[in-house]
Parts: C-alpha cells; structure tokens; sequence
C-alpha cells in the first residue's frame, strides 16, 4: 500500500483518513439462548435493538460450541425477517405446482384442517404419517400423533418405536456377529 493512503500516527489529524468505528454498538439487549437451526443445540448470544433482532452470536460460555456458531446458526435472523416468510395462511387456487394461492383467514384455515384430518381420524388414523425431521419439535408431535391414533410418529430422543425398526426376521448374523440385513446392507462399524 503506498504511503500517501496508508494511515500512520503522522496522519492522525489529516482529513483525507475517514475514522472507522470497528466496533459499533449493533445492540442495546443481549439474550442468551439456544440455537434450534439443527440438532446440535449450540449457545448463541442474541443482540436485540428496540426489541429487533440484529445480530446472532455463538455465546463462549456455552459447553456444546463455545462460541463458535456455523452458517445456518447465523441465519437463524432470517426465520424472523426473510421475505419469504409466510405471515397468513394461504389456500392453493391454481393447479398444483402453480404457485398460485390467495390469503385465507386464520378461522378458515383451522376449519379447514380440522375437516381434512377428521375425515383420515373416521376413515382410518393409521394412514396418517409424522416427519419432522431433526428438530424440537418431535416430542410435540409425537404426542401429538399418538392421541390422533396414529403409530407412525417419528422417531424421538434416540428411541424408535416398533414401527420404524427393522424386524429381526429381515437380519442375520455373520460371522463377526453383527447384524447384517438379508438385502445385503451392514450396519456402519465405529
């Protein structure tokens, strides 16, 4: 960098040198909470400005991450602000695929599920199936599930119902003794 743009202490007072703040004040609340982006649950540091959310931090006092906080962690702003957010329901009114809906009030859309799952609860409850992936929300649907009469609920906080495990009828043991699936896949080895 030459020297006529490279600050130094002889430039100090020179007003071709813009001063930047390198830390500004980006917050005036801070809370301490957990990240629900994945599974991992790492501690994250939360700046709030007049009750806005504006930035995401890993929180270095926390045993699972210790300040360190991937990518989807730090969009975790974005479940609050995307523009892609849904803030109404909205009822499909083209053909599938179309992207084409209109906004429906609150009242009509629990109306509408309500119609939809009773006829499946009359009909047969079992055919109707949980995934929710990695998130907190297992438990909650899970039970969830369970009083709606459904066995397919996903598996939750390392158990797995009977219904999503393999029966002992499709595994066979070799001659190591592990299980190995009559369809020729072995479980991975640590």
């Amino acid at each position: 960098m030459p020297d006529d743009i490279r600050p130094n202490d002889r430039h100090e007072e020179d007003d071709r040198y813009e001063t930047v703040d390198q830390s500004p004040v980006v917050s005036d609340e801070v809370k301490t909470t957990t990240c629900y982006m994945c599974a991992c649950r790492c501690g994250i540091k939360v700046h709030l400005k007049d009750g806005a959310i504006r930035y995401i931090e890993g929180n270095r006092d926390h045993p699972v991450n210790k300040g360190v906080l991937c990518a989807k962690g730090s969009a975790g702003i974005m479940q609050h602000y995307s523009p892609a957010r849904l803030s109404q329901p909205l009822r499909r009114v083209g053909p599938r695929g179309s992207g084409e809906f209109e906004t429906i009030s609150w009242d009509e859309a629990l109306d509408t599920a309500t119609e939809w799952l009773g006829d499946v609860r009359r009909r047969d409850p079992r055919k109707l199936a949980f995934f929710t992936g990695r998130d907190q929300s297992q438990s909650l649907t899970g039970f969830w599930a369970s009083q709606f009469g459904t066995p397919t609920t996903p598996p939750m906080a390392g158990s797995a119902p009977s219904i999503w495990r393999r029966p002992a009828s499709t595994r066979s043991a070799d001659r190591s003794g592990s299980s190995v699936s009559r369809i020729g896949r072995t479980p991975a080895t640590s």
